[in-house]
């Protein structure tokens, strides 16, 4: 099961239960998953899932607010071989709960499909809750990076929808309760999304899906732990490499005064500290210093002078 499945299926289990959230709800899943079906004189939609928790849940509502007369169809994908579940609901009902739904209305021109989100779908804050949960079970979907898989490196949710209208009105939804969506137009669909860790927990909070929101939590701090230790672990490996080039610099600069005016040209303090580095080529700055009895900076002053030397030589 996907991450995507398991958020769906825990908000699912959270459905608001008062008529008007249902609706509310209901409206945005069959904007997301449904299509409009007529014949026979009737116009009603049909809702194709692969979420058989969604199906039931979509088809309990149906029933039990509508009293619909529904068919059902269990179908075999044949490319994926999952099943996929068909919900068709074509009766002499079926318009007047898509016009309920905010999704058609019916005039004096005939019948009309409302782009825009009906205002009164969404008139109380409980109902655009429940419109967000349904549009994301529809629509939506969300990744979170694998600790085991490199490919998959972000953090991404979103909403998909295939009128700009119903996008932008989405969007607005979003913003009322203090999200900040961006909108971007992608295969003739419209979606909107986040990419940043913490906005997404937050929207798994706020939709309900608490264990969800707990486990994207642990693969941000995991993440962060992750990448700190890489980042240290870089970091030591970047002083490493800087001190032994440091040391091979040394330690030719040495061997070039050992050639031309030889060690005893030098300075006692100088060339201790040249017979020193010759005998501990691995050694580091500060356990140089512990090997000639003095300070970090001391040590450091004395090899910087016999470069200079070595340097001088070669000019």
């Amino acid at each position: 099961m996907t991450f995507s499945e398991k958020v769906k299926n825990e908000i699912i289990s959270k459905f608001n239960a008062s008529p008007c959230c249902k609706i509310a709800n209901l409206s945005a899943f069959v904007r997301g998953s449904g299509t409009i079906e007529s014949a026979g004189g009737f116009v009603g939609f049909e809702i194709v899932t692969e979420n058989e928790v969604a199906f039931n849940a979509y088809k309990d509502i149906l029933v039990t607010l509508f009293g619909a007369e529904l068919d059902l169809k269990i179908i075999k994908d044949k490319l994926t071989k999952k099943n996929k579940y068909s919900l068709t609901f074509l009766s002499s009902k079926s318009l007047s709960v898509l016009v309920e739904l905010g999704i058609l209305s019916v005039g004096q021109d005939g019948i009309t499909l409302n782009l825009s989100i009906d205002k009164y779908v969404v008139e109380n804050d409980c109902c655009v809750k429940e419109y967000i949960k349904g549009a994301f079970i529809g629509s939506g979907s969300v990744t979170v990076p694998s600790l085991t898989d490199k490919k998959n490196k972000g953090y991404h949710l979103e909403f998909v929808f295939s009128k700009y209208q119903t996008a932008d009105d989405f969007s607005l939804l979003l913003t009322s309760q203090g999200f900040l969506p961006k909108l971007i137009e992608r295969k003739e669909r419209y979606v909107i999304y986040f990419k940043n860790a913490e906005e997404i927990s937050d929207i798994l909070a706020y939709m309900g899906a608490t264990k969800s929101c707990f486990a994207l939590n642990d693969v941000i701090i995991e993440k962060d732990i992750r990448n700190d230790t890489n980042r240290k672990v870089n970091c030591e490996i970047g002083n490493l490499n800087k001190q032994v080039e440091a040391s091979i610099k040394q330690t030719k600069n040495i061997s070039i005064i050992i050639e031309t005016v030889g060690l005893d040209s030098l300075s006692k303090e100088l060339k201790d500290t040249a017979n020193a580095r010759l005998q501990n080529p691995d050694a580091t700055l500060d356990e140089l210093a512990e090997i000639l009895k003095v300070s970090k900076s001391c040590a450091n002053h004395r090899l910087r002078k016999l470069n200079e030397i070595a340097k001088n030589i070669i000019n």
